[in-house]
């Protein structure tokens, strides 16, 4: 099996760290500190989201400038801090397995912001929502497991499916279905949708290799539903707007590239609540998104 990747954001060029604020505790910079508490404090009101034993502070979080991390353990409203040499050769935001565990990898705030050109609107606390679950995802659901075989990455696959007209139109279609989800004055039967989805991915697994469909329903699991997670956060703190305009409005329109699966996923996943708010009590990443949907067009 390849090894499966978590980067969603690859950054190069040492002109993109700025100097950074005053530090706090051993090297914990104020900024990056407020980011930490505030995802503890939307977790008091976001939860767990539904995905049974997720809680996003679990994990350490390493803030990075690409030569140096600065790990925080946060514990009881407490934080550890250490250091280290950076783990990734660059800026990344991805998830790095130390030893047994799992930790979370960002950007430092002042990096974040800039690449974000200080009006993107996303908070680098919804980065660490979308990662933290990546490490709840493999500690806790043992979603690597599932890779059975060769998985390609998102990179090869996403070419494969672009580069082949009729599998991208269909995918387009099974995008323009879930799309219906999003509309403000959404007045479709979520069973309706989930019935002609089903009916369009069943035609269209028919053309793909084995190792596309595995890999394919992997990344709309994984990405997808990470995606939906940080979506929740970034709505919880932005707003309706916000997550309307960088969420909702350009999820069924992109068809093309690594960034389709994440969008593709967190339509499933957003129909799966329309479906049965309560899907996720029972899931662990042992069925994929669309077995699931399946499942409730069966009944």
């Amino acid at each position: 099996m390849k090894k499966l990747g978590y980067a969603i954001y690859g950054l190069v060029g040492a002109g993109l760290v700025l100097a950074g604020f005053a530090t706090t505790e051993k090297g914990l910079k104020e900024n990056n500190r407020t980011e930490l508490d505030r995802v503890v404090e939307d977790y008091k009101e976001l939860g767990d989201m539904g995905f049974r034993g997720f809680c996003p502070m679990d994990y350490k979080v390493a803030f990075s400038n690409g030569e140096k991390d600065v790990v925080v353990d946060y514990s009881d409203g407490d934080y550890k801090v250490t250091e280290r040499d950076a783990v990734y050769g660059g800026l990344v935001g991805s998830i790095y397995k130390n030893g047994s565990e799992y930790e979370v990898v960002v950007p430092e705030y002042d990096t974040w912001i800039t690449i974000q050109n200080a009006g993107g609107g996303e908070q680098l606390s919804t980065v660490i929502w979308h990662e933290s679950f990546h490490a709840y995802q493999n500690s806790y659901c043992k979603i690597e497991d599932m890779a059975e075989g060769e998985i390609l990455t998102e990179t090869e696959l996403a070419e494969r499916i672009d580069n082949n007209p009729e599998k991208k139109d269909l995918y387009q279609k099974e995008m323009d279905i879930l799309g219906e989800l999003t509309k403000e004055e959404n007045s479709c039967d979520a069973k309706e949708i989930a019935i002609k989805y089903i009916t369009v991915a069943e035609e269209r697994n028919g053309l793909l290799t084995d190792e596309e469909n595995r890999s394919e329903e992997l990344y709309e699991m994984m990405e997808g539903s990470a995606y939906y997670v940080e979506s929740k956060a970034v709505n919880y703190e932005n707003g309706e707007a916000v997550y309307r305009k960088n969420y909702l409005n350009t999820a069924s329109k992109c068809s093309e590239g690594n960034s389709k699966y994440y969008r593709h996923g967190m339509l499933e996943c957003m129909l799966l609540d329309e479906l049965d708010p309560e899907w996720k009590d029972s899931y662990s990443f042992d069925r994929t998104l669309d077995e699931v949907i399946a499942e409730y067009v069966a009944e």
